[in-house]
C-alpha cells in the first residue's frame, strides 16, 4: 500500500508549527523592544551632551517625545478617596 498521502497525526505538526511561530514572534518582539529602548537612550544622551544645533537627533523625534510628555502630564491620576 502507498501511504504517502495520509497524515495520521494532525496535531503533532500543528503544535510544532505553533511553537515555532510563537518562538519566532517572541524573538522579534525582544529585538524590536531593545531597538526602541536603545533609540530612546541615545536620544536622552544626545540631549544631555549637546545643546541646540549640535544635537544629532532629528527635530521630528524631539517633537514626538515632547508631545508624548505633554500628553502624559495632562492626564491626571484619579485616586479614590475611600468614601471619606
Amino acid at each position: 500500500k502507498n501511504y504517502g498521502n495520509e497524515l495520521n497525526f494532525v496535531m503533532v505538526p500543528t503544535l510544532l508549527i505553533a511553537v515555532t511561530a510563537y518562538a519566532a514572534s517572541e524573538m522579534f518582539n525582544e529585538v524590536f523592544g531593545m531597538s526602541i529602548s536603545t533609540i530612546l537612550q541615545c536620544f536622552v544622551a544626545d540631549e544631555e551632551m549637546f545643546e541646540g544645533d549640535e544635537r544629532f537627533a532629528p527635530s521630528s523625534l524631539a517633537g514626538t517625545i515632547d508631545s508624548t510628555q505633554q500628553g502624559t502630564k495632562k492626564k491626571k491620576k484619579v485616586v479614590p478617596d475611600g468614601g471619606n
